[in-house]
Order: C-alpha cells, then structure tokens, then sequence
C-alpha cells in the first residue's frame, strides 16, 4: 500500500517538478504536494503545513535552496530538508550539508530519491521522539526544582506563622482567660490576624508547586484551584489588565490540584503576556466556569491580547514552539498543558482572532461522588483532657499550648526521645500532636517507636506539616492513613480530630493514675 507523503517543492520547472513527483510515486509515496517559486511563497506554504518532507531546487530565478532552508529553520521546522539540483560543485554541496541539509541529489541520479527520503523520514520520527523524551526531561527538572523551593519556603514560613496566629487566636480569645485589651488594641489584633490569614493563603498557593509529581487524583473544587492560581498571577496580571470571574455553580472536577494549578497558571501568565503592559483599564482576562452537561465543566480563559494568526493556532501546542521573542520562554507551557489535561481526561482548545484576543477552552471531567465535607464535632463531645504537643518549634508548642489549655491539660515537648521516655514510664495522653518533619527524630521515625513501645498510643497520634515532605514521609502518610494537618492548624478542623479520639480505657489509663 502507497505511503502517504505530504510534499513542500521548491521548484521553477514544470517539467523538474514531475520528474520528482514520478520517482517518489515510483517508490512508493502516495504523494500529495504544493510547489513554490520565491520566498514569500514559501513562507505562506510553511505557516500552513505540517509537510512530511521539503524538496528544493538549488537555483531559482530569485530564490536559492540555502535561502529556503533558512526560512525553515527560523521558523523552528524539523522537516526533512532535500536539495535536488542538474549541476553544482562538490564545494557547494558540502557547505549546504553543513548547514544542515540533510541530503543533496543530482536530478541526472535520481534512482536514489526514494530511500533518500524513506531514510530523512525515519530520522526525523527518531528526532521528534528524542525532543519529547527532552521535553519530559525538562519538565521533570523544573518542577522538581519548583517543588523544592516551593515546599521549603512553606516550611520556613509556616513555623512561625503558625505561632504567630495561635497567639492571636489566645489574646482574641474571650475563652482563653486573657488579659483585656482597649477596643483600639483589639482592632490592631484583629487586622494582624487578617494579614496573618492573607499570608497562609499566599504560602497555600506557593505550595502548588511542592507536590510537582502528584499523581492521585480525586475530586477538586475547581474554583479553589482557579482562585489560588489568579493570585500566583496577580503581579503580572495587574499592570496589563483587570480581572473578571465569571463563575458558576458547577459539579467537582475530577484531577490533581497541583498540575491542574500549573495548567490554570501557565495559561494566565500567557494571556497577560498577550497583553501591552501599562493599559489595565481598556483589556481584561476573563476566567469562566459552566457545567457541561452531568460529565464535564468547561473553564474559559479570555484576554483581550493581540491574538494568534490562523496558521499558528495548532502549532502553539507543539513542544519548542513558541511565539515569544528568543530567550523568553521555552515553547514547552502549551505543550506540556495538553499532555496535563489529556492524562487527567480532560480536553483543551483554542478559539482566536488577531487583534481582538484569546480564548482556551478548558473541558475538564466531573469526579463522581461528593467533594470531602469538612469534619465537624460530635455533638456532646468535648475536647479531651490530656493532650501531648511534640514540635521541634518551641514557640509552635507554646502557642498552641495557650490556646488549648482552657480546655486541654497539654503538656509540650520537643525532643522524640523525651517524649518517648515518658510514655514508656506509663503516662498516657488522649492525643499526641506531633510534628512530621523534626530534625533529631522525624514523626514517622517517633510513630514506628511509640508503636513498639505503647501501639494503642500510637493509634492517637495526630501529626502537623509546615509543608516540607520527604518521599518517605509521604509514603508514611499514604500508607498508615494517619491524619495529617497543615500549619498554621486550623482550630476547627483540630477539634474535630481530638472529638473524634475514643476516650482512654481504664486499662490505658490505669498507668497514669500510678505514675
């Protein structure tokens, strides 16, 4: 059966031009082709491809082969690239072969065009494998490197603010037994708690990109996801236009939230970048959600940039390729959103009209089941009586000791080693609140101890993240399913853990009554 050939040809002569069409047909090509004579018709030929392969005369009138393949190469095109001419000195075909050429024929031997091409066509798929092989390289290591920062600079972060807001939380707190603050003071409190929760918001995007290889999906309220990637982008947004949230009611989507994130800011960064900086009140980026039907939710992506031409519509989603001058960007954003979304079940598209603006066209699966509740208390049950907080962080244990102590009767540690001293002693805790990540012994190291050592405490255990996870770590978590909870804590979803503990048995207890 014929091989398809979608044929470029460069060629002046009528006559030339089906000598070649008859020896590729001869060997095998179906071929379909479109021949040009100069350059600007090259140049229109090229914008709308894709070509199988470029055939090109050495000499034209007003055009040459080597000022061809310049043409292709400016335009990043990997297209195998033939010069087929009558008479020309070896000099002159080495130095296109230099150039990159990737053959060079004499039109009185053209036995040798058939295999020629068969063999340029193979090397060029081999090509096109190793750039993508490249392309998931450089994915890889740029998200690894954004995960790393990302994650240590949500941990350094959450520390202190962790301390910080559970301070707050107590002098706020009427419950707490605090002293009496002036009504200005508490109005200076107040707005510090509120910058306090603006800063867990920034660190809680930041941390989109600390979990770059995050695989398990589940339900997702794309609006969180939409809203923390809006305010990653807000700097480059705000000086190039206003933004519009057009949203509405829509089903849970089925995805990860970090590469989901990735695709919702990649995307945004490029509308603003199709934007002039300095003009906000006459462009906007629009970001629309509507539920598709009962299986999908469409998320629409609008700015009023200068657009894209027809012919480079498809081929922005090409790994390398890139509209942006050289230097910015590697022309893998676009490439690596389809290939996201397309692992995720999920669709994208792109609908533009030049000088007018954008639209991606987002369609994205709905997740089947009911977005995670937030857990509430029981009703009747209190917080328990005894409660152990094991944080390297002292000034973390501290805080979370004065918020709880009305409550708790809470006694703070910071070495593992101490606190699994004292457990082996026989004191017994209704919970343990213990950080994952801590220098001289890590929480899950603390756990497969306490296990050993006093297993039904081990079952209360309650671990906090700052955001710094180990692979062991998060393989720990996944594997043991113990609850986890982020710092700065988050009090209700605290409470909800220690309501839920079962209270010590007589037979746990009975060791502390004796201690």
């Amino acid at each position: 059966m014929p091989t398809p050939l979608h044929l470029l040809l460069i060629e002046d002569f009528e006559d030339d031009a089906l000598m070649v069409l008859r020896e590729l047909r001869r060997s095998g090509y179906d071929v379909t082709h479109k021949r040009v004579e100069t350059a600007e018709a090259l140049a229109s030929a090229l914008d709308s491809g894709p070509w199988d392969a470029i055939i090109a005369d050495y000499a034209l009138p007003r055009f040459d082969a080597l000022a061809a393949f310049s043409l292709v190469q400016q335009r990043g095109l990997d297209v195998p690239f033939l010069i087929v001419s009558g008479q020309i000195g070896e000099d002159t075909a080495v130095a296109a072969m230099r150039a990159g050429v990737h053959d060079f024929l004499l039109k009185d031997r053209l036995s040798r065009l058939g295999p020629a091409v068969a063999r340029e066509l193979r090397e060029a798929a081999l090509r096109a494998e190793r750039r993508k092989m490249q392309e998931q390289l450089l994915l890889s290591d740029r998200l690894a490197s954004l995960g790393l920062l990302a994650a240590s600079v949500a941990h350094e972060i959450n520390n202190p603010l962790a301390s910080l807001m559970a301070n707050l939380d107590f002098v706020l707190n009427p419950e707490a037994g605090s002293a009496t603050v002036s009504a200005d003071q508490e109005q200076a409190l107040r707005d510090c708690m509120l910058c306090s929760e603006r800063i867990r918001e920034i660190v809680r995007d930041i941390k989109i990109f600390s979990r770059p290889d995050e695989k398990q999906r589940g339900p997702l309220d794309v609006h969180r996801v939409l809203d923390s990637s809006l305010r990653m982008a807000w700097n480059h947004i705000f000086h190039r236009a206003r933004i519009v949230k057009d949203y509405t009611a829509v089903s849970p989507v089925l995805g990860s939230e970090a590469p989901l994130g990735q695709v919702f800011l990649n995307l945004l960064v490029n509308a603003a970048d199709a934007i002039p900086d300095g003009d906000s009140t006459t462009h906007e980026i629009r970001v629309v959600t509507r539920q598709d039907g009962p299986s999908h939710v469409r998320v629409e992506i609008h700015d009023t940039g200068r657009g894209i031409p027809p012919e480079l519509r498809e081929r922005i989603f090409e790994p390398f390729f890139t509209t942006k001058p050289v230097g910015v960007g590697t022309g893998l954003g676009l490439a690596i959103c389809r290939r996201t979304l397309n692992e995720m079940g999920g669709e994208i598209s792109v609908e533009s009209e030049v000088g007018r603006g954008t639209v991606f066209h987002l369609r994205l699966q709905t997740a089947h089941g009911d977005m995670e509740k937030p857990e509430k208390p029981a009703p009747g049950k209190v917080l328990k009586q005894r409660l152990l907080i094991l944080d390297d962080e002292t000034v973390v244990g501290r805080a979370l000791q004065r918020l709880l102590q009305a409550h708790c009767e809470v006694l703070v540690l910071s070495h593992g080693r101490e606190a699994l001293a004292l457990l082996t002693s026989g004191r017994r805790f209704d919970a343990i609140l213990c950080d994952l990540m801590m220098p001289e012994m890590s929480g899950p190291r603390f756990y497969e101890e306490l296990s050993r050592l006093a297993p039904e405490q081990a079952r209360r255990v309650i671990f906090m993240t700052g955001g710094a996870f180990t692979e062991q770590s998060r393989a720990f978590l996944a594997t043991t399913g113990m609850p986890c909870i982020d710092k700065p804590v988050e009090f209700q979803r605290l409470r909800s853990l220690l309501a839920a503990m079962p209270p010590l048995t007589g037979d746990e207890d009975a060791t502390t009554k004796t201690a």
